[in-house]
């Protein structure tokens, strides 16, 4: 379900999920008014108030418990791309203290364009790049047989290590986010429950029926809204709302700064 809403343009993917969820309410709003007048449902509005007050908190914590998280794994996937390629800039600066760098500043340089233009459209279809995998190999083997003739060259050369490897570590984070998501059990708890919080408050009995419409239609739309915003950030690398491989491009400007 998700996968399919990921391929629509954001104002599509909004339009389907908030205005499918504000009438699919309405419709069982529409049987509760058929199975209980609305005479039945005012004399019991004390009672029911109660019940929708623990019925509202139960769903209010699991809904911010589970939007929170999605919100955290979105802004870690931005905080990955940046370390991974501040990482990568470290070692291309570093590698000009060696004669030998030609070779390892192409290779940092042939890796960055492929997850720029290979790597990034093939996570937005939930794959990885294996030829950027590939080239990780080779910058790690230029990186230890770098020739190494000074002491100060040996401790720039750790450095430079300690760096890809930090980078292969955010790398190694960065595609385990784009490739994970909230469980499938998890989307049939929070939109069954968001259903059964927004039908419990038909069982009101309102004097004015535009009145009732309006504000279970109202609160049925703040419910959409959140599940829209869970559903486009669920997958943070997938669907309209992304994060940009503007870190790796930056990284490239400075590869050409450092060059000149």
């Amino acid at each position: 379900m998700t996968a399919m809403l990921e391929t629509l343009p954001v104002w599509l993917a909004g339009a389907v999920v908030i205005g499918g969820f504000v009438g699919m309410t309405m419709l069982i709003g529409a049987a509760i008014h058929r199975l209980a007048g609305r005479e039945v449902r005012r004399r019991h509005n004390d009672l029911a108030g109660f019940i929708l007050a623990v019925v509202g908190v139960i769903y209010a914590v699991l809904l911010a418990f589970v939007a929170v998280g999605v919100w955290e794994r979105f802004d870690q996937a931005e905080v990955r791309v940046s370390a991974e390629a501040s990482s990568l800039s470290l070692v291309y600066r570093d590698a000009g203290d060696f004669p030998q760098s030609k070779a390892l500043r192409a290779a940092l340089r042939g890796y960055i364009h492929l997850v720029v233009d290979r790597e990034w459209p093939a996570m937005q279809e939930g794959r990885e790049s294996l030829r950027a995998e590939r080239a990780t190999f080779r910058i790690d083997a230029l990186l230890r047989t770098i020739p190494v003739r000074t002491l100060a060259q040996a401790n720039v050369q750790a450095r430079m290590l300690q760096a890809f490897d930090r980078s292969l570590m955010e790398r190694s984070a960065r595609l385990s986010i784009g490739l994970s998501g909230i469980n499938q059990l998890l989307w049939v708890v929070i939109v069954v429950g968001g259903f059964i919080t927004v039908g419990f408050t038909y069982l009101f009995g309102f004097e004015e029926l535009r009145l009732e419409i309006m504000m279970n239609g109202t609160l049925a739309l703040l419910i959409g809204l959140v599940l829209f915003l869970m559903i486009s950030l669920d997958f943070p690398f997938r669907g309209g709302v992304t994060v940009e491989p503007t870190a790796f491009e930056k990284a490239l400007a400075v590869f050409r700064a450092i060059g000149r």
